[in-house]
C-alpha cells in the first residue's frame, strides 16, 4: 500500500472498494478501476479523478500497475484478474487491502450482527467533532463527509466497519475492537451460530497489543465469544460510570446502545464529556438508516437498510412507538433466496407493529437454484399473515407494481417504511405522480 504506486481496482464501484480507492488516491497513489456497470459511485469516482472503465476488459490492467485490488465478488475467471497473474502483478482482495491500511494507523472496528453502519458513524463522527481527523470506511454515505462512505484525515485514526461475512474482517487488525452484538447470520456461508460466533473470537485474537474490546454485557453471544481473551474487557454497563448523557436525536433503544458503544471510544481516547454528549445529541443518521424521504402528498416515507428480523423488528418497534396511532405500511424486501428460508420464522414474526405489509419481491443474489424455487415473496406474506393471524401481508408482484399501488393509495396511511438491503432503494425513484 504504498503511496506512489499504480494500483487498478476492479470491481471499484463496490461501496467498500471504492472507499479504499478514494483513500489511496488521496494519500497520493495512481488510482484506476473498471466496474460491471455505470453507477452513482462510478461517477463519483471519475469526479474526483479516477478512471473508471465500465465493463472488464484485460486491456485495463498494463505491466506498468504495482497492484491490483479486487472486488471478492470478482469470480476467479474475469479477465482482469487473469491478465494481472499473467503480468505477474501484486494482486490482493479489498478486504486484504483494508487491512493493510489497518496496520498503518491506530485502528477502530465496528464489527457485529447489528448496528454497525450506525456505531461506526457516531464513533466517527465523534473523532472528527473532536478534532481527531480520522480517516473513516463505511458500509453508508454520511451526510457530514459530503454524502460519502469514507473520509480522509491526517491523523492516526482509521474508523472502520468491520463486515463478518466470509470472515473478511478477520483481514483488520483493530487497536479497539466494538462487537455491537451477536446472533445467526449469513447462514450461506456459516454453518450456524456456533460458527458465527468463532469468527468473532477469531476477531478479537485479532487486537494489537494493549488493544481494548468494547462489548454489550448484557448480549450473552458476545460475552462468551470473548470470555477467554487476554485484552481488556469494557462492557456498555460502564457507560454509567463515565457520567456520559446519552441522548441521540435518532428514535429507538437501539441507536441508545449505538451511541454509547461510540462514547466509550470517545472516553477511551481522552476526548472531553461535553463534546462527546454534543457530538451524540446532534447526530442526524446515515443513507438508508430510518431515513426520512420525500412526502408523498400527506405520507410520511421512511427508508431502512433493516434486512434481518431483529433488525425489523426494533426499527418497526422504534417507529410505532414515536407514532403509536398512525396508520402503517411496511414495504420489506428480503435479501437473497437462502437467508430467507433460513430465517423464514424470524421474518414471519417481525411485522407485529405495522398494519399491512407488502412483499414486491425477494432481492437475488448468491442464489442457487433450488433455493429461488422454494421461497417467494408469496409464501413469506403467507407465514407473515400465519404469524399476525390476520391477513396483513400480500405480495407485491415487484417493485414497479408496488410503486404502482402505493402511487394510487398512499393517502390510505400515514406512514410507508421501505425497508431491505437489495434494490428496494430505487422504489423511491417511481414514487413520483406523472
Amino acid at each position: 500500500m504504498k503511496k506512489r504506486q499504480k494500483i487498478h481496482f476492479i470491481g471499484i464501484g463496490g461501496i467498500g472498494t471504492s472507499a479504499i480507492a478514494h483513500i489511496m488516491k488521496k494519500k497520493g497513489a495512481i488510482v484506476s478501476g473498471s466496474d460491471m456497470e455505470a453507477s452513482e459511485i462510478t461517477e463519483v469516482l471519475k469526479k474526483s479523478g479516477i478512471k473508471v472503465s465500465i465493463g472488464h476488459n484485460s486491456k485495463n490492467v498494463t505491466k506498468n500497475h504495482d497492484l491490483v485490488i479486487f472486488s471478492p465478488a470478482i469470480p476467479k475467471d474475469n479477465a482482469e484478474l487473469l491478465q494481472a497473474k499473467k503480468l505477474k502483478l501484486k494482486t490482493i482482495t479489498y478486504p486484504k487491502a483494508l487491512g493493510e491500511l489497518s496496520k498503518e494507523y491506530f485502528t477502530i472496528a465496528v464489527s457485529g450482527a447489528h448496528g454497525k453502519s450506525t456505531t461506526t458513524a457516531m464513533t466517527a463522527l465523534l473523532l472528527k467533532n473532536a478534532g481527531l481527523d480520522p480517516t473513516v470506511v463505511i458500509g453508508t454515505k454520511i451526510r457530514e463527509f459530503g454524502n460519502q462512505n469514507f473520509r480522509v484525515g491526517k491523523s492516526k485514526y482509521l474508523v472502520v466497519e468491520a463486515c463478518e461475512y466470509k470472515r473478511s474482517f478477520l483481514n483488520i487488525h483493530p487497536d479497539i475492537l466494538i462487537i455491537t452484538n451477536i446472533e445467526a447470520d449469513h447462514l450461506d456461508y456459516y454453518k450456524d451460530l456456533k460458527d458465527y460466533k468463532k469468527a468473532f473470537t477469531q476477531m478479537s485474537e485479532k487486537l494489537k497489543k494493549d488493544g481494548i474490546v468494547i462489548i454489550n454485557g448484557d448480549d450473552k453471544n458476545s460475552v462468551s465469544a470473548i470470555k477467554n481473551t487476554k485484552h481488556k474487557v469494557i462492557h456498555l454497563s460502564e457507560i454509567k460510570k463515565l457520567g456520559i448523557k446519552i441522548t441521540p436525536k435518532v428514535v429507538g433503544a437501539f441507536n441508545k446502545l449505538n451511541a454509547s458503544m461510540a462514547a466509550i471510544v470517545g472516553d477511551t481516547l481522552k476526548i472531553p464529556k461535553a463534546k462527546i454528549e454534543k457530538s451524540i445529541r446532534e447526530f442526524k443518521g446515515t443513507w438508508r438508516r430510518l431515513e426520512e424521504k420525500p412526502f408523498i402528498g400527506k405520507t410520511r416515507i421512511i427508508d431502512d437498510y433493516g434486512h434481518h428480523p431483529t433488525e425489523i423488528t426494533l426499527t418497526l418497534a422504534a417507529i410505532r412507538e414515536d407514532n403509536p396511532h398512525s396508520k402503517i405500511l411496511c414495504v420489506f424486501q428480503p435479501h437473497q433466496h437462502n437467508r430467507t428460508i433460513e430465517l423464514l420464522k424470524g421474518f414471519a414474526n417481525s411485522f407485529h407493529d405495522v398494519d399491512e405489509v407488502i412483499i414486491p419481491d425477494i432481492y437475488k443474489v448468491r442464489d442457487k437454484s433450488q433455493d429461488i424455487k422454494k421461497i417467494s415473496a408469496k409464501i413469506l406474506a403467507d407465514e407473515i399473515n400465519k404469524a399476525c393471524k390476520k391477513d396483513k401481508a400480500s405480495d407485491g408482484g415487484g417493485l414497479q407494481k408496488t410503486a404502482k399501488f402505493i402511487l394510487k393509495n398512499h393517502a390510505s396511511y400515514d406512514i410507508i417504511v421501505t425497508m431491505g438491503a437489495g434494490d428496494i432503494y430505487n422504489i423511491h425513484g417511481m414514487l413520483k405522480p406523472r
